[in-house]
């Protein structure tokens, strides 16, 4: 690998009859000049797997306007100068309500108090207090389901017509927080729709990958790894520049190991920004077994942290 520090040697993942030593992770793309750029840079990355969203832009007037092209997929995909192929997840939300998706309804919360209105679905819920436009939902009611797949205007059924490899599928973790609102079997219920996610989207192409973001414990649970191909997880090591506590890392790791255990690749995601939390992130994950990507926080840029070029 150029450039990169001699006594690190990242490990490699075969996706799809590829190999895979090294990933990167992008939604927002406001530092490009437009489309055009956007689409070469994204093209032109080293990297051998790309994250990113099935939409350039969320703000167009007609959504299939900002929605990125099965041409443009693929010629992502392909490459172009120096970069050779690469496996294109989507991202795509399944455990929370996105304010700037076709399916979202300014008459849901009218009057921006973070609370659904009378006549909202059933299966909204509060704002997330975090991130604003997001919104809790009860992923577990069919209504809700229906607008992730099912149809051709579903969310799930979009990404495969663009020719992504696969989803990469975010608040999987959600159940945690219905888990503490005293909701009867929230992980039950979020393993089982990950399931019918899988069923459904390898029914179409039998080498679509499925990938969650978080909610590592949901490995113990009859059924979960066989329908998922890897797992990406946020934070493991640091939030920002604060150290995780061991202990939590530790867990953490435990989880992860199941997903190894079980020929599953795991994809670690981490934000500081001091070189040294940078060198200790992809020093763990060569310990661990991970593949690890430290960038942006805003996921607004492909970066290459000093040290860890892609090849």
């Amino acid at each position: 690998m150029a450039c990169t520090q001699p006594d690190y040697h990242p490990n490699s993942f075969t996706i799809k009859g590829m190999n895979v030593n090294d990933f990167t992770y992008v939604l927002q793309y406001d530092s490009w000049s437009g489309r055009d750029e956007a689409q070469a840079d994204l093209a032109k990355t080293l990297y051998d797997l790309l994250i990113m969203d099935s939409y350039y832009s969320c703000d167009a007037p007609d959504y299939g306007e900002g929605r990125w092209t099965s041409d443009e997929i693929d010629q992502i995909a392909s490459g172009e100068g120096e970069s050779s192929s690469k496996i294109v997840l989507s991202y795509l939300s399944i455990g929370e309500a996105e304010t700037y998706r076709p399916y979202w309804n300014a008459g849901w919360d009218a009057d921006d108090d973070g609370v659904p209105d009378s006549g909202a679905p059933e299966w909204l819920d509060i704002e997330n207090p975090d991130w604003e436009g997001n919104y809790k939902v009860k992923y577990w009611l069919p209504s809700w389901q229906a607008l992730v797949f099912g149809s051709s205007d579903s969310a799930l059924d979009v990404i495969l017509g663009q020719h992504f490899d696969g989803v990469y599928m975010d608040i999987v973790d959600a159940y945690e927080y219905y888990e503490e609102q005293g909701v009867v079997d929230a992980a039950q219920t979020m393993v089982d729709f990950v399931i019918s996610i899988s069923e459904y989207a390898k029914a179409v192409n039998s080498r679509f990958l499925l990938v969650p973001q978080n909610g590592e414990a949901l490995a113990e649970i009859a059924g979960y790894l066989d329908a998922v191909d890897g797992i990406g997880r946020e934070d493991v090591l640091y939030t920002e520049n604060d150290k995780q506590p061991e202990e939590e890392t530790e867990d953490v790791a435990a989880f992860l190991h199941i997903f190894l255990n079980a020929g599953k690749f795991v994809l670690e995601i981490e934000y500081p920004t001091s070189s040294w939390a940078v060198s200790a992130c992809y020093d763990f994950a060569e310990e661990q077994g991970y593949v690890c990507y430290v960038g942006p926080e805003e996921l607004d840029q492909i970066q290459v942290s000093h040290g860890f070029i892609p090849d």
